[in-house]
């Protein structure tokens, strides 16, 4: 397939797997692995880590914290503020601000992204002035694309729902989401 002919889903998906290849045969991915590993094996070794994950006895005494002299105290704190707290929440400004935000998220993402995007942009494109000015071809490139990839974002009006329902939402799902737990049987 000719690259003019290839549909930038296509191209990307390229991107990745051959990306995906270079890092499977990378050493310092496969250091970063070993040290996870060796992690994780002296984690589940822990003393600690066996008491926390242990099965409950059936004789196990529960004791109520407020009792106790160390946490019982702050527990009541507790107690006594949440009530004073989330009534001061509920008819704050910030939680009225919190809540729009949200919503205008969940409604415009990437331009909410892109907007950021221009704003940290211009921060930087002024800091970086000496180096546009001095022609830099690597810094006037990414400063450009920065721009360009910002500026076509504030196109686009999908809702988060709609990406998350794209071919590259649901990948980033399948990536980050926690796998099923094993089968009793």
């Amino acid at each position: 397939m000719d690259a003019e002919k290839r549909s930038p889903t296509a191209y990307i998906e390229a991107v990745v797997e051959k990306a995906s290849r270079v890092l499977e045969a990378s050493r310092v991915v496969q250091i970063g692995q070993s040290i996870t590993a060796r992690a994780a094996a002296v984690t589940r070794a822990s003393s600690l880590y066996r008491w926390l994950t242990k099965e409950p006895d059936p004789e196990v005494v529960v004791i109520d914290l407020r009792e106790t002299y160390t946490v019982g105290p702050f527990v009541r704190l507790l107690d006594r503020l949440v009530p004073h707290v989330e009534r001061a929440w509920n008819g704050s400004v910030l939680k009225r601000a919190t809540d729009r935000t949200g919503a205008l998220v969940r409604e415009a993402p990437v331009k909410v992204a892109s907007v950021l995007l221009l704003v940290v942009l211009s921060v930087q494109t002024l800091q970086s002035l000496p180096a546009i000015q001095s022609g830099s071809v690597t810094t006037v490139g990414t400063f450009t694309l920065a721009w360009l990839l910002a500026l076509v974002g504030l196109r686009v009006d999908w809702t988060l729902a709609e990406l998350a329902e794209s071919r590259a939402g649901r990948l980033l799902r399948a990536l980050l989401e926690p796998p099923e737990p094993p089968n009793e049987d």
